[in-house]
């Protein structure tokens, strides 16, 4: 048989193989998208928490310490921190306020299972809020955390485990007391900025209940009563100042909304923008009954981009060693 002919038949057939690893990478690519997943895990001690409603609400994607929010959150300037592990958890409340406010229904939803565990999968890359529902279980409430969660890296395959924190109250017969207080961290009003009154929206179970008008009056606080039931509340600032961002914080019965001012000078000469933020340290609401907290990032998996190249260049190499075996075989002849 011809040399040439041989070299023909190996080039023909060492071109199928490789027509045959293409689409098993590429196939290999589209399922690592398709295997994105979350699952939350909801234990509270020994107590499996079996039958907690959860909501799943693509919010955005993460831009270092900042966030780019989808439309509906966008027009909220919420104070968010730096996103560390300090200040992830009140982030976490403050845009979970706002989802309630803007009626952004959820990407998706579920119940825990008799292990206490819930998986969202099919999952994008973006950042991800986790809202979960009060669960009673005899005459206990458990109250979930907020979670703020983010998926990276296109061409990765995976499944998160994320443990919820939960703090819980025992149910009474009585009337339970309900606040929220406004916070100003503004020099004590010294740009001229802070206005006269702001609207709160109170929001029970995720329906408006009622608006409440906050001033000086009333010290920038708001009082009331509801039965001891369980009941969702939600503290809400309708419309956030000008040049002021909010942060909400709350616990079971406490709601704390902060104000910050932001002053923002441009220079002409030097066309740059200085933005100067007013700090103050303000004691957030606090729960004595609060389990141990959880990462919040996930983590990325294994990159399957160089397997394509790596095969190419595995193919031409053993094309190469056969063609030196057949021109020494012939040499010899």
């Amino acid at each position: 048989m011809p040399a040439t002919y041989r070299r023909r038949r190996l080039l023909r057939a060492l071109t199928a193989v490789l027509l045959l690893l293409l689409p098993m990478q590429f196939s290999r690519k589209a399922a690592a998208a398709a295997e994105k997943s979350i699952t939350l895990i909801c234990c509270q001690d020994d107590t499996i928490l079996t039958g907690m409603e959860w909501s799943l609400y693509r919010i955005g994607v993460r831009r270092g310490t900042a966030i780019d929010f989808i439309p509906e959150l966008s027009e909220y300037s919420m104070d968010l921190g730096d996103l560390s592990a300090k200040t992830v958890d009140t982030a976490a409340k403050t845009i979970e306020s706002y989802v309630t406010a803007a009626g952004l229904s959820a990407l998706k939803q579920g119940k825990t299972d008799t292990a206490g565990k819930l998986t969202f999968s099919g999952l994008d890359n973006g950042l991800y809020l986790a809202a979960g529902k009060t669960l009673q279980i005899e005459n206990t409430v458990y109250y979930p955390s907020t979670l703020l969660l983010e998926i990276n890296n296109a061409d990765a395959a995976l499944d998160y485990d994320a443990y919820p924190k939960f703090y819980y109250t025992s149910l009474s017969e009585q009337m339970r007391e309900f606040s929220v207080r406004k916070i100003w961290v503004d020099d004590n009003n010294a740009y001229g900025k802070r206005p006269v009154s702001l609207t709160v929206d109170l929001y029970r179970d995720g329906k408006l209940n009622q608006s409440v008008s906050l001033d000086a009056a009333n010290n920038w606080t708001f009082s009331w009563s509801a039965p001891d039931d369980g009941t969702e509340w939600t503290a809400v600032e309708r419309d956030v100042p000008e040049s002021y961002s909010v942060m909400i914080d709350y616990n079971s019965k406490e709601f704390l909304i902060r104000n910050t001012y932001t002053e923002t000078t441009t220079v002409t000469e030097t066309e740059t923008t200085t933005v100067t933020t007013v700090t103050e340290t303000e004691t957030s609401p606090t729960e004595p009954e609060t389990t141990t907290t959880v990462p919040k990032l996930v983590q990325t998996g294994q990159l399957w981009w160089p397997v394509i190249p790596l095969s190419i260049g595995g193919v031409i190499l053993i094309a190469a060693g056969i063609s030196m075996r057949t021109r020494k075989k012939k040499d010899e002849e």
